[in-house]
């Protein structure tokens, strides 16, 4: 493998910022808390069912959620998704940053966590295999330690204020397209920066005071409506709970209900993040929302906190409740009508990829893990070995599942939890997902699955005449017959791929009487320490994949003796 190519996936994130990349990357820093955001939802919709001290007391978790929980879990997992120590440091970095703010910092956290972790994995790289064997564990800790305290200081005095004055200027400017009257455009600006977590700046720090100003003039005003219009998120959760993945329908429908009575908006951005072409769902749907708005001339009398349904309805006039509906199902038709396309398409991609690599011939195995470096390496290491006493030539090799290259000729082999990811990044390639990259009987069946489509050499004897034994059986003592067991499978495996039917088990060696009609295998350890039956036996150096099998398989019995 390259230079080039042993580049670690932090390294590619960071000099090929592709949009899709960067998407999925934000995705992923949002979609392991997505449950923390559902919970933040229900608290906020009780709150306005309930008085009284349990209310008070409901009100200060979601604020505790909001300022300090969510910051930190998201910049957490963004540190840990670059360098796994680089969690921790993060979610301390973060405090900095949340110390003299009174918004929610989400969108901090979410620079903050990359920042730390591309840190941390540059030190790594370049500092840690200059250690001394022996103190790594005691710089690991110190460094840790003192990123976080820079990092905080840095995020109290710089990084905080710098994400600050750049959503002001962001704000600033939808404000200016507002006062003249632009209102289709703000929704090409107001709903991305809704889903990268700005939707609380835009609402309270600009639309709200603009609309108060004209509320107070003509009664209503349609500024209320324009970021708390929940349709262009009811369109997309419509669309994920229909055409997606069954994981990910479970979730988006509790989404959907939080969002269209709890108002929570925050709830179906990391959708939108999964696929970067959802953007233009959102802003569509916005747009034709505000057009409905317009042409009924519509408005709130009161601004709509949270922007649920219910709390809208009740916030219009009754003359205006046919216009305020209209535009909220126009735009939830519109974004519906755009994810739904998107997923469909994304869904057929996966569909003619199965139907390909089917028939296609695989020319290259990749195993990916979210660094690409620890489990991902001994799981292509595992594989080499099994494809070698398997006969098969086909190169393995291993990354992160953020530099996989989709390609028909591809076998993608990742963790079950990293399905997702790998489905977005190769669509076309055929793909495997496994518990756990050291389980040598979920290699087994990777053996078989590129065994099947290939034509077995026609068998010109009968099974009778190139094994002369009833059973195959592996012999065991005091218990232990781990490696046994996987011997068992392997052989079998084998077995299958030359056309050879028989029986294969394993059996305790204390009290076993010998059969003639038996071959027995045991280990050269074994061997060394146990006596053995008086039978046909056959000692291979390892259990678990040997040549030797090989040449019985074919014929060959002169690896087999008598005890």
């Amino acid at each position: 493998m390259g230079k080039r190519e042993q580049t670690s996936a932090k390294e590619e994130l960071f000099e090929l910022p592709k949009i899709r990349r960067v998407g999925h990357y934000l995705s992923g820093m949002i979609m392991p808390n997505v449950s923390v955001f559902i919970t933040w939802g229900i608290i906020t919709t009780l709150i306005q069912y309930i008085q009284g001290p349990l209310q008070q007391s409901f009100i200060e978790m979601d604020q505790l959620m909001i300022r300090f929980l969510l910051p930190m879990l998201i910049a957490y997992t963004g540190g840990r998704m670059i360098q796994k120590r680089a969690g921790v440091v993060a979610a301390i970095a973060v405090i900095g940053m949340l110390v003299d703010s009174g918004d929610p910092q989400i969108l901090g956290a979410m620079v903050i966590g990359p920042l730390i972790g591309w840190n941390v994995f540059l030190f790594d790289k370049y500092v840690l295999p200059r250690v001394r064997p022996g103190y790594e564990m005691l710089v690991c800790n110190f460094s840790a330690g003192t990123f976080g305290m820079l990092f905080g200081y840095l995020s109290l005095l710089f990084i905080g204020p710098f994400i600050a004055g750049v959503t002001k200027q962001i704000s600033l400017f939808v404000g200016w397209l507002i006062q003249r009257n632009l209102l289709l455009l703000t929704n090409v600006f107001i709903e991305p920066l809704k889903v990268l977590f700005l939707n609380n700046t835009l609402n309270h720090g600009i639309l709200t005071p603009l609309g108060i100003e004209q509320a107070e003039d003509a009664g209503t005003s349609l500024l209320f409506l324009l970021e708390t219009n929940p349709g262009p998120g009811l369109g997309i959760l419509l669309a994920f709970i229909l055409f997606s993945r069954k994981d990910l329908k479970a979730t988006a429908s509790g989404a959907f209900m939080i969002h269209l009575f709890g108002g929570i908006h925050e709830i179906y951005f990391p959708f939108v993040l999964l696929n970067p072409r959802l953007f233009a769902a959102v802003i569509f749907g916005g747009m034709s929302g505000t057009l409905v708005f317009e042409l009924f001339q519509v408005g709130l009398k009161v601004p709509a906190s949270p922007g649920s349904l219910v709390v809208i309805l009740a916030n219009t006039p009754h003359e205006m409740l046919l216009g305020v509906a209209s535009g909220i199902a126009v735009s939830t038709l519109i974004s519906f009508s755009l994810a739904g396309i998107v997923l469909k398409k994304d869904h057929a991609h996966k569909e003619i990829s199965e139907k390909v690599t089917k028939v296609t011939e695989i020319q290259k195995i990749l195993f990916a893990c979210d660094a690409g470096m620890g489990s991902s390496a001994m799981g292509a290491s595992l594989m080499r070995q099994q494809l070698k006493e398997s006969g098969l030539s086909i190169p393995v090799d291993y990354t992160s599942i953020y530099r996989v290259q989709d390609d028909p000729h591809l076998l993608l082999i990742t963790q079950n939890e990293l399905k997702h990811l790998a489905e977005i990044q190769a669509p076309h390639a055929q793909l495997v997902t496994i518990g756990n990259f050291l389980d040598q009987e979920e290699y087994a069946k990777v053996v078989r699955l590129l065994t099947d489509g290939q034509e077995q050499p026609a068998a010109t004897e009968q099974p009778e005449d190139k094994l002369p034994y009833q059973k195959i059986v592996f012999l065991y003592a005091d218990g232990v017959r781990g490696s046994q067991t996987m011997a068992v499978q392997a052989f079998r495996n084998l077995a299958e791929k030359h056309a050879v039917r028989i029986d294969v088990e394993k059996q305790p060696l204390e009290g076993l009487e010998g059969d003639q009609s038996n071959l027995y295998i045991v280990s050269e350890v074994f061997a060394s320490g146990h006596m053995l039956p008086k039978a046909p036996v056959m000692i291979v150096e390892h259990l678990i994949a040997t040549k030797k099998y090989e040449k019985l398989l074919r014929g060959d019995l002169s690896d087999v003796s008598d005890a």
